[in-house]
Formats: C-alpha cells, structure tokens, sequence
C-alpha cells in the first residue's frame, strides 16, 4: 500500500547523455518545492537524457513505501527526434539505470509517457498520482507534483 502522507528521500540519477549542472535535492519535505537542471555536455552531439527516482517514504517514520520515476529526454537533434518525458510510481523497488531509461522511454510500465508539448501528463496510482508538463523546446522545463487522492493535498517535486 502506498502511504501518501510521505516525503521523498534518496534522490538518485543516471544519465545516458549530459550530466547534472544543478543536482536534484537529496530530501522534498511535504509541501516545499525544490528544482534541478540537467545540460548536454559541451563538444557533443548528444543531448541531456535520463532518468531519476525517488523512495516515497511515510512522512512520521521514513517507513518505505514505493518510487517516483521520472524520465527525461533532451535531444541535440531535432531534425531526428523530439523531447519526451515520463511520469511513475512503483509499488516495487527500482534501479535507477540504463535498464529503467529504455523501459520509460521504449516499452510500458507503471508510468505514463508522452511527447512533450507542455500539455500535461498524470499517472495514476491507488493512493497518489503525480502529474507534469515539459516544454518541447532546447532549454526544456519540467514541472511534477505528487497529489495525494485522500486528502487531495499537493506535493511539487
């Protein structure tokens, strides 16, 4: 059962191409709002393109209760490919790596993925879903919240 009263806690990131220019803040409290920016690296023909999760924790004893994901992809090439984004909770726990990119971004899962147009997406889980936009262009911005269904209340990622 996912907990929703949480925080989220253990931040961790892989990247296929581009790096981390501000990191992802190790720990989101209920209620606050936190960013990170990830950048192509300089001198190649690549874009920034990756993934993140973190464990969501029940808020009173850390107590693990599930993962958020979240798939990004930034292309150098625009003539080739466009942007896309993914959303997810897993009820299971997950590794941040090249495996889980090539799920969210080829195959299906526990995660809603789309082109990013700035329209929105949401996954929808039984206690919480989280939901997001991302710009279609270079200098993309993605913005998550996690909503908890049983109170109703926000918590931006």
């Amino acid at each position: 059962m996912l907990d929703v009263l949480c925080i989220f806690l253990f931040i961790r990131v892989f990247t296929r191409s581009g790096y981390s220019h501000n990191p992802p803040q190790p720990t989101i409290q209920k209620r606050t709002i936190e960013a990170c920016s990830f950048t192509k690296t300089a001198g190649t023909a690549c874009g920034a393109v990756g993934v993140l999760t973190y464990e969501i924790c029940r808020h009173e004893d850390k107590h693990w209760v599930g993962e958020l994901m979240i798939m990004f992809s930034v292309p150098y090439d625009y003539n080739l490919y466009e942007n896309w984004f993914a959303l997810g909770i897993s009820k299971d726990r997950i590794s941040c790596n090249e495996q889980l990119f090539h799920q969210m971004y080829y195959e299906n899962g526990s995660f809603t993925r789309a082109k990013s147009t700035g329209s929105e997406i949401k996954f929808l889980g039984k206690h919480a879903y989280v939901k997001g936009t991302m710009s279609p262009g270079g200098s993309s911005i993605m913005k998550v919240e996690f909503w908890d269904l049983e109170t109703h209340q926000n918590y931006p990622v």
